[in-house]
């Protein structure tokens, strides 16, 4: 059952969003069902003024339908109007490619974008803060764009605030490569001194008690009193 679907034929890879995973499929099996050729090669034109076929174009044209079917039953319904609007196997594939190419260039600036403007939040620790700029290059790396550890290292140094300023601009003038696991490690105390001179200060209502106990008190009313000696 895993090499065949519901209706007794093959069971094809069905395109949505990993075009990627689906092409390299669907490239080999398509070579397997040896129509690979009808993708990569142009059609032959037929004469129509020939009353003879030509068996040549007869061939060509039997692989670039079977070819063209193959690539149309792999594809979920949102992306059958991309490939059933043209005649050949291969205008089919680069409909796709081309449609994919342009999306991931968008979702490739937009993810650039992000990790050069990305600042860390007051609310936001280091660890987490480091954690969201290892997932956008992991997102990058997926699109074919690699971010290595210096220039994430970096990215990451620019978007701390201001009680990080003595450590980041001796680490953003390193001569030496930087490493993301050694530069978390190196930024991890300063949060932590942070945090405890931050829990150190009285805040506004422990002042406010201080305050109040420190105020001069109203005498508890009494009755008089009478000695009899």
């Amino acid at each position: 059952m895993a090499d065949h679907g519901r209706y007794g034929g093959p069971w094809l890879e069905q395109l949505d969003d990993d075009y990627k995973g689906w092409a390299a499929y669907q490239r080999a099996h398509l070579k397997k069902e040896k129509l690979w050729a009808a993708v990569v090669t142009d059609r032959p034109a037929s004469s129509s003024n020939d009353k003879k076929s030509d068996p040549g174009v007869d061939a060509c044209d039997t692989m670039n339908e079977a070819a063209l079917a193959t690539i149309q039953m792999s594809v979920k319904p949102v992306h059958l109007n991309t490939v059933t609007s043209v005649d050949t196997a291969k205008e089919a594939w680069d409909a796709l490619k081309v449609m994919f190419e342009a999306r991931d260039n968008a979702q490739l600036l937009r993810l650039m974008d992000e990790l050069s403007s990305r600042k860390k939040s007051a609310d936001e620790n280091m660890i987490k803060f480091a954690l969201r700029a290892n997932m956008t290059r992991d997102e990058l790396s997926m699109l074919g764009s690699l971010v290595d550890d210096n220039t994430l290292a970096l990215r990451v140094l620019a978007g701390l605030p201001a009680e990080y300023g003595m450590l980041k601009t001796t680490l953003e003038n390193k001569d030496t490569k930087l490493v993301m696991s050694d530069v978390k490690a190196k930024l991890l105390p300063v949060e932590q001194r942070s945090s405890f001179v931050g829990a150190s200060k009285p805040s506004g209502s422990f002042k406010s008690q201080a305050f109040a106990a420190a105020a001069p008190k109203k005498p508890f009313g009494k009755k008089s009193v009478v000695c009899f000696y």
